[in-house]
């Protein structure tokens, strides 16, 4: 490699050499190699040992990897990770095997003990609660969460994150009174007499909008908490997938340069609501899909985010034919959509005549169905030969709708883990056997030759590409029931690819990063052994040994 200095030509030499383990680069044409080379945080030989020994001089340092895998960083293809650090101050209420909530009652007394620490009037916040891993079978409801406190505001989030629940007085700060009427971004719940419950259907919750913000040594403090959990799972690259305020973004970079934030970051500013009308042109409004805020390429911008429905799991999501086991009294519920069809159409055609990429989130095929309308009236009307559209979740995608996605070029970002933390409930209440036997299927996709990507929509389930991996290949529940591995399982290296390689290209960054070549970023994960040779049932229990972001270690030891 030459490059000019001072008037004159100077070889500039290898910082770093790693050798002597299975070097998987997840580049096709050159699937495998013997050491890497890299000079400040570039990628400058990839090869055979004696090859790429001819970039090193005597300042060279040489990592001997002793065996195990060297594997291009795990890229995080859809989470919230801003949203994650906020959430590490408030009051855990997942249930097993995430938690320990049984039921109500002990939601109601993890959030009494925080209740004890806060002065009266200040708010109490819990996340991760599902009702369909409680005794009860149910949502909460004011008067429930009435039995924590009178006097503080108390809200908790679902674990889908499309559904919240509040206290009297959490409703009353919100705004939210029984003749509030609902609107296109949330829907109240109400009893037989026509009440508010204290449960609000919605990803944009006006009452959660007015809990006060962390303090910003808190949400620092939460950023390096998440940073660790995410590099721990060998991320070099993590997203937020929806809260991008410009605040928050400017924390995230604060605590970058503090060095407390180690990871690269994606941004997929959401393209709706009040939030979209206010926030969009504050945050980088200059910068498309793939572009870089800041000369390290630590922050870059993503897709424009936009729903279409909410979770299976909360029975949320729109599907074409109804749940399985329906609410009582609902008997052909197919679960409501987030817009109407033609609002979704502008929209989308709005941010795509701006050169924006868009990504849709839709779990039901009924969501899936407007999405794709949308997509294809947008290029109907305004043709772009590589939009690369993204379809978030997608998971109970038809046969005929995936072959629509594949004449688009669309990429879709699957939620593969639902098969190991809900498979057994999507089998037995959500879908019945017959969907839930390919949910998000992986394999039908990849034969049609879509690009697609695996994520854990981390707060949802807790970031674990390793995870994801072992889902898509294996469609097994953590209580041991099969979810179409036959049909729908795929190999370790195309589940490999689609946590590294795919992600890049699913953001326009497949020339920096997302595998292990020349002129590409030096991000790195060491796995204690070789994914491709370790027992498929094993790999999500691989020990991560150590992430690297630009050549420099951010987790573990080599």
């Amino acid at each position: 490699m030459i490059q000019a200095y001072k008037g004159g030509i100077m070889k500039v030499f290898a910082d770093t050499v790693y050798y002597n383990g299975s070097i998987l680069t997840m580049n096709d044409e050159q699937k495998f190699a013997e050491a890497v080379a890299v000079h400040d945080e570039t990628i400058m030989a990839v090869g055979d040992l004696q090859q790429v020994k001819q970039y090193a001089d005597n300042h060279t340092k040489y990592f001997n990897l002793q065996g195990k895998a060297l594997l291009p960083g795990f890229i995080d293809a859809h989470s919230h990770i801003l949203d994650t650090a906020l959430r590490a101050l408030w009051v855990d209420v997942n249930s097993c095997p995430l938690g320990a909530v049984r039921n109500i009652d002990d939601v109601i007394a993890l959030l009494r003990q925080k209740a004890e620490t806060l002065a009266e009037g200040e708010w109490i916040v819990g996340w991760g609660y599902d009702d369909s891993k409680v005794k009860e079978m149910r949502h909460l409801i004011s008067d429930d969460l009435d039995r924590v406190s009178t006097k503080h505001p108390v809200s908790v989030a679902h674990i889908s994150g499309w559904v919240t629940y509040h206290n009297r007085l959490a409703l009353t700060k919100g705004g939210i009174t029984d003749d509030t009427s609902d609107t296109e971004y949330y829907r109240i719940l109400r009893d037989d007499d026509n009440k508010a419950t204290g449960v609000i259907e919605t990803a944009l919750c006006p009452v959660m909008a007015k809990i006060p913000p962390a303090d910003k040594p808190a949400f620092i403090k939460g950023l390096e908490a998440v940073s660790k959990q995410y590099a721990a799972k060998g991320c070099t690259t993590v997203q937020e997938g929806w809260w991008c305020t410009r605040e928050s973004v400017d924390l995230a970079s604060e605590a970058m340069n503090k060095d407390v934030f180690k990871l690269r970051l994606v941004l997929y500013p959401v393209g709706e609501g009040d939030v979209y009308d206010k926030e969009w042109n504050n945050l980088y409004p200059e910068l498309k899909s793939g572009d870089y805020a800041d000369e390290k390429k630590m922050i870059c911008m993503g897709a424009a985010k936009l729903t279409a429905d909410g979770s299976i799991q909360a029975r949320t999501a729109f599907l074409s034919k109804p749940y399985y086991v329906c609410p009582d009294g609902k008997p052909d519920f197919l679960g409501p959509y987030n817009h109407e069809q033609q609002w979704l159409n502008e929209r989308v055609l709005e941010l795509h005549k701006q050169g924006k990429q868009v990504a849709v989130h839709c779990n039901g095929d009924g969501a899936i169905e407007m999405a794709l309308n949308a997509f294809e009236y947008a290029q109907k009307i305004h043709y772009r030969k590589d939009s690369r559209f993204i379809f978030i979740h997608c998971q109970t995608v038809r046969p005929d709708q995936l072959k629509r996605i594949a004449e688009l070029k669309a990429c879709i970002s699957f939620f593969p883990v639902h098969t190991y933390y809900w498979g057994k409930r999507h089998h037995d209440i959500f879908l019945g056997p017959k969907r839930a036997k390919r949910l998000d299927p992986v394999r039908e996709s990849m034969s049609l030759g879509i690009n697609c990507t695996l994520h854990n929509d981390t707060y949802i389930t807790p970031i674990d590409p390793l995870l994801c991996v072992w889902s898509a290949v294996n469609r097994q529940s953590y209580e041991g029931q099969d979810l179409g591995k036959a049909e729908q399982g795929i190999d370790v290296y195309s589940a490999l690819k689609a946590i590294t390689i795919n992600v890049a290209f699913q953001g326009f960054e497949e020339n920096v990063k997302g595998s292990i070549e020349v002129g590409k970023l030096a991000d790195f994960v060491v796995l204690a052994e070789n994914p491709l040779e370790a027992d498929e049932w094993k790999i999500k229990d691989l020990k991560i040994a150590a992430t690297i972001v630009g050549n420099k270690l951010v987790y573990g030891d080599i």
